[in-house]
């Protein structure tokens, strides 16, 4: 039987989101450890943008001097742009200027602006097309990527098209995604026909043989669905020994090698760099980093 492909407009995922399962928070301890890292020696700067609904946005623009690149970047659940500061710094030293929204579910924002982690799934996805607005705007004809951390992973994969038959989320500007401790399974989502196959962009999936988010994610090979749905293509996951739900932080064994990986495939993939492709292509698992590449 030939099945007719599956559309839902952002109310209906929504809607069937509440009753499934949705990336975890971070608690206040791994915020507060990832924000102490130390500034990034770019310019960070805050541009307040409305959205189609009204709706104000906070967006954190760090750039250095000369960008040559933009990443666009997808938070974690109740977190917000900064706690992941330690990656990001090492983006801007790469040349890429990074603009990361803070999402309706940040506690970071007054309670007035704020909605359940469920809800921002469809703010979210405003957020990146609104982030992408400001991105052709300020830094015109630079080559963009979309990097995002545990829920604000799912964001990033859906710029390359996943789930496109159900969320209108992909941006054709976008050279490649990094995901960075994937949520896990989310039936409505990852469970329906067809929803990565759009995803014919190069991407790279971090996760850790720790990364156990209990209530979401007790197994941590639950979050490589993401990379096991995808069609064979240029896609690349990176299983660090040991490394938890907030590797991402930048302070766990394995990270400096793993930012090395990230390095070369966005310097690769997004700024046609042959050396840096040449290396992350050659890269192999060693007692550190398993690497599977389909």
């Amino acid at each position: 039987m030939k099945h007719r492909p599956i559309r839902f407009t952002l109310t209906t995922a929504f809607l069937l989101l509440t009753a499934a399962c949705v990336p975890a928070p971070e608690s206040a301890a791994q915020q507060d450890a990832q924000t102490a890292a130390p500034a990034t020696p770019a310019l960070t700067t805050t541009t307040i943008l409305t959205a189609p609904d009204g709706r104000k946005i906070d967006m954190t623009v760090i750039a250095p001097a000369n960008p040559r690149g933009v990443i666009l970047f997808s938070h974690g659940g109740n977190s917000n742009p900064l706690a992941t500061n330690v990656l990001h710094q090492r983006l801007t030293a790469r040349g890429f200027a990074v603009i990361a929204p803070t999402h309706t579910d940040s506690l970071s924002l007054p309670p007035e602006r704020r909605t359940d982690l469920q809800s921002a799934l469809i703010t979210r996805v405003t957020d990146l097309k609104v982030a992408a607005e400001l991105a052709a705007t300020r830094f015109p004809d630079l080559p963009t990527a979309q990097v995002g951390y545990s829920y604000g992973s799912l964001v990033s994969l859906m710029g390359v098209g996943a789930f496109a038959a159900m969320i209108p989320a992909s941006n054709p500007d976008v050279k490649a995604a990094v995901m960075f401790s994937s949520p896990g399974p989310i039936p409505p989502l990852t469970g329906a026909p067809g929803a990565f196959d759009a995803v014919t962009k190069p991407t790279l999936l971090v996760t850790g043989d720790a990364d156990i988010v209990p209530g979401f994610a007790e197994d941590p090979t639950q979050h490589l669905i993401y990379w096991e749905k995808l069609p064979a293509g240029d896609h690349t996951a990176a299983i660090v020994a040991g490394a938890t739900h907030e590797f991402a932080g930048g302070t766990q064994p394995g990270w400096d090698a793993v930012a090395a990986m990230v390095d070369d495939f966005l310097a690769g993939r997004v700024f046609g760099d042959a050396a840096a492709d040449a290396r992350f292509d050659a890269a192999a698992s060693n007692d550190v980093v398993t690497i599977r590449r389909r």
